[in-house]
């Protein structure tokens, strides 16, 4: 059930990042925001990851199933913080296409939350 909600997360978000990436590169900035939409497809595929790790673990101890959603949490924010800082300094690319890109794929995960009462659903 949860590679079904992979996929559609990866598609719904892979649409919103390439629309950003067409109207970023109208604009002439069109490798930041590429940059951008590697980013949010790595949280994607990152979160995705981590949910199917946690419920195989959680049927054997819900405890243990927690522990790896908060851990995963903490990789993903260092790893995100580390991508942003080496697009925006080592490559010197603008900063808003790259933020706004990523942020646009972010909120169309609301759309992959429709219809459930958890977030492991």
């Amino acid at each position: 059930m949860q590679v079904n909600n992979m996929s559609q997360a990866l598609k719904i978000q892979g649409a919103i990042g390439l629309i950003a990436i067409v109207l970023f590169a109208i604009q002439g900035s069109l490798l930041a925001a590429v940059y951008g939409f590697m980013i949010g497809i790595v949280n994607v595929v990152m979160l995705g990851s981590a949910f199917n790790k946690a419920n195989l673990k959680a049927k054997d101890d819900p405890k243990s199933g927690i522990q790896v959603l908060y851990l995963s949490a903490v990789i993903r924010f260092v790893l995100l913080a580390v991508l942003f800082v080496l697009g925006l300094q080592a490559f010197g690319l603008e900063p808003m296409p790259v933020v706004l890109t990523f942020v646009a794929m972010q909120i169309g995960q609301v759309f992959n939350l429709k219809g459930k009462q958890r977030l492991t659903d």
